[in-house]
């Protein structure tokens, strides 16, 4: 029987590939297994590792692509620990800056009370995190996937937010007939015949591939912003489809939009102002 030590080390070599730091998620995988932090398996770390054939099952799962979050149904998410499962998109680093155009914009809003739209709620990340740091809030988030409500309802009561969030299980905003100030969402945008590397191929196809051009579910919701006359309208989007976009806002009528950049300096999203 290997040590933590020993073990440790079995799964970094195992993991290498997939990993831009494999010591450290072979760390991640052995602590959710133990239910023990890093500091316990340093102190411990000449012991054996009496269930090391559970660890394997988990560092070989990881071996193959899966998403470590997945593994360990644990993902980060504004310095927040979301849960996280295969039905939902696992959210990333950049979809963080969703929260904080919406935070901006309610900031500079004199109204007293507002209702935001999420449309495409996946995790519950976004809508969970605009609820816990905004007051005067209504959030109506929908989704056409019932394992990513699921998901999206578990962090909702984690974090003890339900009295702000209504999930509704629809298309868009098929369901939501209430006024809405502002729409949020991170919606597929990857064209169809991308092809994603291995990782990616563990998360929902419908959270991620946004039709034959990527842009047309982007298109719906600009659209949808445009005739319902919703004020404000925050989306990520490809690094490659501002162009695109612009056009597409235009077309709908905004003449005020502003495109952001991500943690890489690629354009990944947009603001835009109706009136």
């Amino acid at each position: 029987m290997p040590s933590i030590k020993e073990a440790l080390s079995i799964a970094r070599s195992h993991i290498g590939d997939m990993a831009e730091n494999p010591l450290n998620e072979a760390y991640i995988l052995l602590s959710h297994l133990l239910k023990k932090d890093r500091v316990y398996l340093f102190l411990h770390e000449d012991e054996e590792l009496e269930n090391f054939k559970e660890y394997e099952e988990l560092f070989l799962r990881r071996e193959e692509g899966e998403p470590i979050e997945y593994i360990t149904k644990s993902v980060s998410f504004y310095s927040e620990e979301f849960f996280i499962d295969k039905g939902a998109l696992i959210p990333r680093p950049e979809t963080e800056i969703l929260v904080d155009k919406v935070l901006e914009i309610v900031k500079r809003s004199d109204k007293e009370f507002l209702t935001i739209a999420e449309i495409g709620i996946g995790s519950g990340a976004i809508s969970v995190m605009l609820a816990k740091l905004l007051d005067n809030v209504k959030i109506f988030a929908t989704d056409i996937s019932s394992s990513a409500i699921e998901i999206a309802k578990e962090n909702i009561n984690r974090f003890g937010v339900g009295d702000k969030i209504e999930v509704r299980k629809c298309s868009y905003l098929d369901k939501v007939d209430e006024d809405i100030d502002i729409i949020v969402s991170n919606p597929p945008y990857v064209a169809d015949d991308f092809k994603v590397k291995r990782p990616l191929e563990y998360e929902p196809k419908e959270a991620i591939f946004g039709g034959v051009n990527g842009h047309e579910v982007l298109e719906n919701i600009i659209d949808i912003s445009a005739k319902r006359d919703i004020k404000y309208l925050v989306c990520e989007m490809g690094y490659d489809q501002k162009e695109s976009v612009s056009a597409l806002l235009k077309k709908s009528g905004f003449e005020d939009f502003d495109f952001y950049q991500d943690l890489s300096g690629l354009d990944r999203g947009f603001v835009a102002k109706r009136g």
